[in-house]
């Protein structure tokens, strides 16, 4: 039985206690030009998606390598194995950089 591919998750709710809203968040980057320079997450899922149009089968492995530690990063931090959470960690950190770096 093959393994379900990523998921995405689309989330709604209110204003921040702040008085912030929605325009005031900066999320597209307005104020470095809107190009998202100084977006550790937006370049690192950039850097993903170059990976995975250059790199074929085996940057797909990668990626779903990356996957598979993040969801045991997940599942160790709640059954508090701290041990293993910090092996996940370290084989997400690995997953990564060859995901990314190649």
């Amino acid at each position: 039985m093959p393994k379900p591919g990523p998921t995405i998750a689309i989330m709604f709710g209110m204003p921040g206690a702040h008085g912030q809203d929605e325009d005031s968040l900066d999320r597209e980057g307005a104020s470095n030009g809107g190009n998202g320079d100084d977006d550790f997450a937006t370049d690192t899922i950039c850097r993903i998606i170059r990976s995975l149009n250059s790199g074929g089968p085996s940057a797909v492995r990668n990626c779903r390598a990356l996957i598979d530690a993040l969801s045991e990063m997940c599942s160790t931090h709640m059954d508090k194995d701290r041990a293993g959470f910090e092996k996940a960690a370290s084989e997400a950190a690995d997953c990564l950089h060859e995901l990314i770096n190649g």
